[in-house]
Parts: C-alpha cells; structure tokens; sequence
C-alpha cells in the first residue's frame, strides 16, 4: 500500500525536471478544464443534483485520481453513466423525499470509493476482465439512449414533469415548447458540430464546447431568456464533510446493489480508456527521446487512485466520479506529458468556483442538455451490436439481450425482493447472468 501512495514520483520530478513537458501540461490542462466545467455541471443535472455539486466533483477527485491512478492520461470526473446510475440509486434509496437525495448521492461516492481500495488492496483487479465486454456493450448502448431521452425536455425549453399519458404529453408540448430554448439547442449543436466535426484543426476542436457555452450564456443575457436556466451556484470551494447519518434509516441490501454496481460499471469505463490509451501512447512515448520512463498502467493501482478519488468527492459533498472517454481524448490530443495534466485542470476548476460561479448563472438547460447528448453518442453502438451478432449468435444474444433488459426493466418496476425492484442496474446483472447461463449450454 505504501508504494501505491507515492505512485505519483514516476511522473511528477520529471514533468518539473523539463519545461518543455511542464509547458504542455498547462496548456492540455487549460484546455480540458474548458470542456469538464460545463460537463461536470451538466451531467450534475443528470445525477439529479444541483450544478455546483458537478463543480466540486470535478474540483479535489480529478487531482487525487491523477496523483494515484496509474495511467497518465486518464481524466478523471464527472461521467454521464456514473450520472445515470447515481440518479437511479439515489433516487430510489431516498423514496421521494428531497433532503435525502444528495445525502446518498454522497454515501455513494464513499462507499464506491471505498469499495474501489477494497478491490485494489486485495489486487482483486482481475475481476474487471470476469465481466463479458457484450454485456457492458449493450449495457451502456441502452443506459446511453435513456441519457439522452431524459435530456429531451431541456433542450426544447420546459420543466421535467411526469404526465400520464400520451395526449397529455403532447398537449403539454405544444403549450410548453420554448422556442428560443430550440433555436439556442440548435445553435449548440451547429457550433460544436462545426468546430468539433467539420474542423480538421485540433484546437478549434478543443473549444468547440467552450464557445457553444459562451455563445448561449452571452444569448441568455442579452435577449432575457426566459426558459430554464442554471441558476445559483454558490460561490467559493466545497467544504470538506462527512455526512450525518442520524435519524437515518438505510436499506443496506439496495444500497450494496447499487454500490457495486456503480463501483464496475464506473470502473470499466475508466479501465477501457486508459489500456486503449496505455498502448496507444506507448508508441508517442518511445518516441520522445526525453522521456526517461514510459508509462505503465496497472488494473490495481487504478483501482486505488479511483478509490481515493470517489472517496474525496463524498468529503467534498458530491457524488460518484470516474474515467472519461471524451475528455481523456482531449488530454491526448493537446499534447498533455502526464497526470500534471489533470492537476492544472483542477486548479482551473477551482479558480472558477471563485470567481466564475455569478457568469454561469445565466447557461441555458438547453445548452448543458445539448452538451450531455453529443457526449453520450459514441456510446450508443448500434452498428457493433449487430456486427457481434453476425459473428456469434452467443453472443449477440447476450449483447442484445442486455440492451433490451436495461430498456425495459425500468418501465416494470418488478419487486424482486424485500422492496428491492428492478431498475436500469438489473439490466447489466441480466445480461451477466444469461451470458453465464450460455457458456454452460454451449459446453454441455
């Protein structure tokens, strides 16, 4: 354990040893925090949480992961699957009632946290590559559709209300629809489209997010926007607590499911990034004549940096934190050397908790909606999944099987047992146990 604590010194002298190094990781570090502000504070909405609380995740875990984790490259924060699972856990634990939402938000950050060290002191790593790649395919291709269908009332500009049926929806609708909070939807999506698809320079596509942000906030104010907007953030950095379980009764059983659950489905993600990354960047590496040690990325001290990670967003009083694909890329792309990257990005994250928190007062929903659905499609694969089922029945069953379950389940709401009812989580643990249930039948 002690050697996992200091795991940071095989980056850290050398970054501060070499300007050159030290100069790229400031500005890869500027740039990523230009796209994880508005991130993190979109996908807080996600969770079900005010924006600040996406702020504070993205603050103190992003520097803890990098200075503990194993891969240099991996960006560390708020996540949009980790979102979703969080929403859905706190959401059920909490029974309706408001002042417990953020309560187990943040009991979920501990106990993912925790749960994470657990794993990497008993080099339990290894249990990641027990989980077929299908069924996490089909997992997050359905848990990303649900992403972006629960984004659909942002975007065209009204409140999220549960209707009854389907004529009340489209009364609703009709009577409802902002349509400056379409035509700054639009706008969003024109600007990120452009400068992020279009454009073939890697530093328009860096800023692509920032300037759909700018552009919204600046149409916010000068038009008086009246549709949904952030609001209130509360100005300054987050205190460091433990929550208080006084007067609160916890259903243990729910929250382990929901924990463990979290804690793998978070965890694959970030382990997916970083060995894509991990031999990606091998090769930039070698090439560097300067670079005295290449990176190497170990499963279990991984584990450890996001165990610390998760733990410090619960002190910070936010939720559950992991890897993210989009913004690891763009650690990539703008020339980061190491986990200094993530460092400057919280710095940056920090500033703006200072001084920035009155300006985003006026961001549109619209804006941050849009932000959430163009992050989330790469994860929807479709195409793959039925790619796997011409190559292998087996598993194109399971991959497909998962899909639809992770759909479904959640319309039912089936009581499993003692008031545990099924929910998007169930999907994921379907589709593990009918992949299990195929092997057997195909060796027997």
């Amino acid at each position: 354990m002690i050697s996992m604590l200091f795991n940071f010194r095989s980056w850290l002298p050398e970054v501060f040893a070499n300007r050159n190094f030290l100069n790229r990781d400031i500005i890869a570090g500027i740039t990523l925090a230009t796209i994880l502000i508005p991130q993190s504070m979109a996908y807080a909405m996600l969770a079900g949480v005010e924006p600040k609380y996406g702020l504070y995740a993205a603050f103190i875990p992003v520097a803890i992961a990098s200075f503990f984790g194993s891969s240099r490259y991996l960006a560390t924060g708020p996540v949009a699957m980790v979102s979703l699972l969080t929403a859905v856990a706190a959401g059920s634990l909490a029974g309706g009632e408001a002042n417990l939402y953020i309560f187990y938000a943040i009991l979920l950050a501990f106990s993912v946290g925790f749960f994470q060290i657990i794993l990497s002191l008993t080099k339990a790593g290894k249990l990641f590559d027990k989980i077929p790649r299908h069924v996490i395919i089909g997992f997050t291709s359905a848990a990303a559709l649900i992403i972006g269908a629960s984004q659909f009332h942002k975007i065209i500009g009204f409140p999220k209300i549960e209707l009854n049926n389907l004529q009340s929806l489209i009364d609703y609708s009709v009577n409802s629809t902002n349509g400056f909070a379409i035509l700054i939807s639009i706008a969003a999506i024109l600007i990120i489209y452009i400068m992020k698809i279009k454009s073939s320079n890697a530093f328009v596509n860096n800023f692509a997010v920032l300037t759909a942000v700018i552009i919204s906030l600046v149409a916010s104010i000068l038009f008086a926007y009246e549709g949904p907007i952030v609001g209130h953030i509360d100005e300054g950095l987050p205190a460091l607590t433990i929550p208080s379980f006084e007067n609160i009764k916890i259903s243990w059983p729910m929250f382990m499911i929901h924990t463990i659950i979290i804690t793998f489905v978070g965890f694959m993600e970030a382990l997916a990034i970083a060995q894509t990354l991990s031999i990606k960047m091998a090769v930039r590496e070698t090439q560097e004549l300067e670079t005295k040690s290449a990176s190497r990325f170990d499963v279990n001290q991984e584990l450890f940096g996001q165990g610390l990670a998760n733990i410090s967003s619960g002190l910070s009083g936010s939720y559950p934190v992991s890897g993210s694909f989009s913004r690891s890329s763009v650690c990539v792309v703008a020339n980061g050397f190491s986990g200094f990257t993530s460092i400057v990005t919280s710095i940056v994250v920090g500033l703006s908790l200072l001084l920035l928190t009155g300006t985003l007062f006026y961001l549109p929903h619209a804006t941050l909606g849009i932000i959430i659905i163009l992050a989330i499609l790469p994860l929807i694969e479709i195409k793959k999944m039925i790619e796997i089922f011409r190559e292998s029945k087996k598993d194109g069953i399971i991959v497909w099987g998962t899909f639809f379950s992770t759909l479904l389940f959640p319309i039912f709401h089936i009581e499993i047992y003692a008031g545990i009812t099924t929910h998007i989580w169930t999907g994921i643990v379907f589709g593990f146990i009918l992949s299990l249930v195929l092997e057997r039948l195909m060796r027997n």
